[in-house]
């Protein structure tokens, strides 16, 4: 465990908002501002995040990227061209940190941010992923160059609003005054957008994904703009990769201008824990982070697709749609004579046993009170949180708490 670790022990975990404390603590920093991306939305933020880092690092540029939560250790918050910072480099920073953290009371977040602003202080551009909402996220406190919209759709309506256009205001606000590139999206969210910016660029109109295909080994689309046409293919498995690897493309090249084909081919490869990743074969067990209403249908889209019957392990946090999510995963289960089991996630956040089955149908959904991978026979799909995939892909007990 890492020094920084034992000291985000005993943060705050909950969101708190407002931007005074962390913009105050980013002015003590003295470090001279970088061009830097903002990534918000509900979902595909971490993917596209990382797309857009993978390409503009084999562009030749020196990238950092901040992204959340991390699932098996803290360092996956903090890398630099993909690689994350080791322990050591970590720690160093969080000592010369560590003053104005404690001065100005940050969260864990806020912390994390503020550390990330120190790491990357020597890379030519950085990436931040927003950790909610946006407009009183931390990731805010400082000054971008470019905004990226990823998928808007319902998820921490308690904080962030409970209509779509009132989620998508609080997002789109890291849009203000600089360019934004938004992916897939609703109509209204554009109409949104343009009490942000004045320069903007939206899916369906400058760019596209088209011709998508999927399979277990990756995803093949065209990517279309007005100057380009290439059939590329993506590592990450789903319609909604090639969105995101298309967004990531046409983001990167307003960034820095023309890419070469092959370099783009080259950053696509990548893999990223937790999004359709296959922990084995035989029998097939693939994990996913979706973890609300949104994301559990795409996921379930993708099964689909690929024609996959699968049993399926779920658990959720307390902050969730639960009731929603366990109708749309046992609607799929049922049609393919599968079974949906639940189990649950260590921590005050996460829902038990009992409660998630107090959300369904007893005969419905089956307990799993100990999850074990050794023991899985079947074909199956664990998914409903990053919590959740901490906790099955890594030792007991060595997982750290996630805000």
């Amino acid at each position: 465990m890492t020094e920084l670790e034992k000291f985000l022990q005993g943060k705050e975990f909950n969101w708190k908002p407002g931007l005074q404390r962390i913009k105050r603590a980013v002015s003590e920093l003295s470090i001279e501002g970088k061009r830097s991306i903002i990534v918000a939305g509900t979902n595909g933020k971490g993917s596209t995040s990382s797309l857009i880092s993978s390409i503009l690092s084999e562009h030749g540029l020196k990238v950092g990227l901040f992204t959340s939560p991390h699932i098996k250790r803290i360092n996956e918050r903090f890398r630099i061209n993909l690689k994350e910072v080791d322990s050591k480099e970590l720690d160093r920073a969080f000592e010369l940190t560590r003053r104005i953290i404690e001065k100005h009371k940050l969260t864990y977040f806020e912390s994390c941010f503020l550390i990330a602003l120190y790491l990357f202080r020597e890379c030519d551009t950085c990436i931040f992923e927003v950790g909610m909402g946006g407009r009183l996220d931390a990731t805010n406190a400082i000054k971008h160059d470019l905004a990226i919209i990823t998928h808007i759709d319902y998820d921490h309506e308690r904080f962030l609003g409970t209509t779509l256009e009132k989620i998508a205001e609080e997002k789109l606000s890291v849009a203000k005054g600089i360019p934004v590139v938004i992916s897939k999206n609703k109509r209204k969210v554009i109409e949104i957008a343009k009490k942000f910016s004045k320069e903007i660029y939206s899916f369906g109109r400058e760019f596209s994904a088209e011709k998508i295909a999927i399979s277990l080994d990756g995803t093949d689309f065209t990517y279309e703009d007005r100057n380009s046409s290439l059939r590329l293919k993506t590592s990450l498995i789903g319609e909604h990769q090639a969105i995101n690897a298309s967004t990531a493309i046409f983001s990167s090249k307003l960034f820095i201008g023309n890419l070469e084909e092959k370099k783009i081919s080259k950053a696509l490869r990548i893999k990223l824990d937790g999004r359709f990743q296959i922990l084995k074969r035989k029998p097939l067990i693939i994990v996913d982070v979706a973890h609300n209403v949104d994301a559990i249908r795409k996921l379930i889209k993708t099964l689909k697709e690929l024609s996959l019957k699968v049993n399926i392990i779920y658990s959720g946090l307390k902050d969730k749609d639960v009731k929603k999510i366990l109708e749309l995963l046992h609607a799929y289960t049922s049609s393919v004579n599968r079974k949906l089991f639940v189990t649950q996630i260590e921590g005050e956040r996460g829902l038990t046993v009992e409660e998630i089955m107090a959300n369904s149908s007893p005969q419905k959904v089956f307990p799993i009170y100990n999850l074990n991978l050794s023991e899985i026979e079947e074909d199956t799909l664990i998914t409903g949180s990053f919590y959740l995939l901490s906790q099955i892909q890594t030792p007991q007990g060595s997982s750290t708490p996630r805000p």
